[in-house]
């Protein structure tokens, strides 16, 4: 159902909207950086430093002061009239920052059907990413994502991979190919299986994937990881698309959604541009020296990016075994005093039975005396 909560810094607010339907993280921050972009561009201007992003797999709206603001004005973010239960935003005012808690009861899986115009620069506007897939004999095409536009920003941006399934392998009914999710993959999977698969025949066992052009190809396969080609065999060969990315995660935290993911681009020398360099001329050796340069910067950020990530892990790990060590010592101290509350009842029990032995001893004196007496 559709969201909304009102954001406020100073004496400014903006009322923020999520329509219904699937949404990505980033596709709810980018909404909710446009919405807060049009608020100020209308008038409120003490909104400007106020901002959403994706922090740990959940919403997170940030205000950083800006120089310009007065004084005077607080920078407390006050959230009201929130109905946001799915993003869990709550009612209050915040220091700084606001965390959503997101209702893990309503995740998807899926991906974006929409590519960033500011991020991409490779995929003309308006363009929708197209992928043919063949059986060998017959062919679909399949529109997998389109270029985003203004219009599109506030729309849920989200395919979910059951509905975009049940579509794909309808409109592949013709091709003897289905479309299934493998874990965090989907794969395409010809449905000759055991038969046909003689390379001299026409319906080989096979899966054959191709792009619109040469910028999809690379877009995909930087993007989703998925290579333009052909798989024979007993149809026990796929090809496998990353939907969301092809990084591992790694649960860094104690809590639910602490986790990091790590990736690696493609180093290869076509990938760097170095695959087919001509030095036979002064002008191939030129360009040669530019292609090498730039490959040389893309290493080079790759490993600093990889650094970053082993840096990342180690303070994760000093973290942990901390944590271990604190628990631990504060499991010891509940023993102690486990041990403490055992001792005090222990005593208190040795009391009662030495006062019940001296009162006895004590009530027994008084006819011994009057035996005494009598005798």
């Amino acid at each position: 159902p559709k969201e909304n909560l009102t954001v406020g810094i100073g004496a400014d607010a903006v009322i923020v909207t999520i329509n219904e339907g699937f949404w990505t993280m980033e596709g709810l921050a980018r909404s909710i950086n446009y919405q807060i972009a049009t608020a100020i561009e209308t008038g409120a201007a003490e909104l400007l430093g106020l901002n959403a992003s994706v922090v740990e797999g959940e919403i997170r709206l940030t205000y950083e002061k800006p120089a310009t603001a007065a004084d005077t004005l607080s920078t407390n973010i006050v959230i009201t009239n929130a109905n946001a239960t799915t993003l869990g935003f709550v009612n209050g005012s915040y220091s700084g920052f606001v965390n959503g808690a997101k209702d893990h009861d309503y995740t998807e899986w899926g991906f974006s059907q929409f590519i960033d115009t500011v991020a991409n620069t490779v995929i003309p506007a308006a363009t929708p990413i197209l992928i043919s897939v063949s059986d060998g004999v017959y062919s679909i095409t399949i529109t997998l994502m389109t270029t985003m536009g203004v219009a599109d920003i506030t729309d849920a941006d989200m395919r979910s991979f059951k509905l975009f399934q049940a579509s794909v392998n309808d409109t592949l009914g013709s091709v003897a190919v289905r479309i299934d999710q493998h874990g965090g993959a989907m794969a395409f999977t010809s449905l000759y299986v055991g038969k046909f698969h003689d390379s001299t025949n026409a319906y080989t066992s096979l899966v054959s994937v191709n792009m619109a052009d040469a910028d999809q190809a690379i877009f995909m396969q930087s993007v989703f990881g998925v290579k333009e080609g052909t798989a024979k065999g007993f149809g026990d060969a796929n090809f496998r698309l990353h939907i969301i990315d092809n990084s591992p995660q790694f649960h860094i935290g104690a809590d639910q959604g602490q986790s990091m993911g790590i990736s690696m681009s493609n180093m290869s020398a076509e990938a760097l541009g170095v695959a087919n360099i001509d030095m036979t001329t002064v002008k191939g050796a030129s360009a040669a020296l530019g292609k090498i340069n730039k490959a040389i910067d893309l290493v080079s950020a790759e490993r600093s990016k990889m650094g970053a990530f082993q840096n990342r892990l180690e303070f994760a790990i000093n973290n942990l075994r901390s944590t271990h060590s604190n628990l631990t010592a504060s499991e010891s101290r509940i023993r102690d005093a486990d041990i403490a509350l055992e001792m005090i009842e222990f005593t208190r029990n040795q009391i009662i039975s030495q006062s019940g032995t001296a009162m006895l001893a004590q009530a027994n004196l008084v006819p011994q005396g009057v035996l005494q007496l009598l005798a």
